[in-house]
């Protein structure tokens, strides 16, 4: 074997610490992050997926060295560390893109078709019909736009704010609020995408309710729920539908904020 080539291997062992390291936290970000962390992947294709990041990581220097008490304990503590920084900067995205299914289910509620639910292929749970056909359409826009490289650009340049061990988690008061206030952030953008067809739906039952004042004889459920549901239906193709891409770029730009403020909430 070539002499470089051995050069080359004893310098990947004696820092195999390191990569180890580098992807565990990679490991617990594709964990979250839509479509990659989708059950319908390959476990095989995930953790290739995350091996080569790993070594892309290791190889570019982008984490030159690490230090930690040297023993078991302390390279267990540093693992746990670095899992714990990895999967709240995949939850805070998985979170945020996960405001689809809340919006869905605010426009199925009110559409009557909040008693039917199917199962998602990428987290094989249910979920609401609207929310799965518009979550589907989203995810597909990430992966042809090119929005999960962004993602991993974001995460490429973690390791500059956080350091391998570095990541401020347990007694982070600060990043324990910011947290918080992305789920009240998620339940408002949630409303906001969904505010075309529920707003138009409250409508039709402002006018439901004079009509069934002025003329009682009307029976209002047989009238107003296939009204509903027309409406529903036409709004969701006539409004939100057009405006997809829109929605797409509303929701991967709030959770890109999250993420690089998930990096800078843990920074030392």
């Amino acid at each position: 074997m070539n002499p470089d080539s051995l050069s080359v291997i004893g310098q990947f062992f004696d820092r195999i610490d390191i990569f180890l390291l580098i992807m565990v936290r990679v490991v617990a970000f594709f964990m979250f992050v839509p479509v990659v962390s989708g059950l319908n992947i390959p476990m095989t294709i995930r953790l290739t997926l995350s091996i080569c990041v790993s070594a892309v990581l290791f190889l570019s220097g982008a984490v030159a060295s690490v230090a930690y008490n040297d023993t078991t304990a302390g390279y267990v503590i540093l693992i746990v560390t670095e899992f714990m920084a990895g999967a709240f900067m995949g939850y805070m995205i998985f979170v945020i893109f996960n405001l689809i299914y809340h919006a869905g289910q605010l426009i199925d509620y009110e559409i009557g078709l909040s008693m039917m639910n199917v199962l998602d292929p990428l987290t094989q749970i249910q979920v609401p019909i609207v929310g799965n056909i518009y979550f589907l359409a989203v995810s597909a826009l990430l992966v042809a736009t090119g929005g999960l490289n962004g993602f991993i650009g974001a995460f490429y340049q973690s390791y500059e704010v956080l350091p391998l061990g570095m990541a401020h988690i347990v007694g982070n008061a600060s990043f324990a609020m910011y947290a918080v206030t992305v789920l009240t952030e998620f339940m408002v953008l949630a409303v906001k995408i969904a505010m075309p067809v529920v707003g138009a739906v409250l409508v039709i039952n402002v006018v439901l309710g004079i009509m069934v004042k002025t003329v009682p004889q009307i029976n209002v459920f047989v009238v107003g729920m296939p009204l509903k549901l027309i409406v529903g239906i036409f709004l969701l193709f006539a409004v939100l539908s057009p405006q997809l891409r829109t929605i797409y770029e509303y929701v991967y730009d709030a959770a890109y904020d999250a993420l690089i403020n998930t990096i800078w909430g843990m920074a030392p």
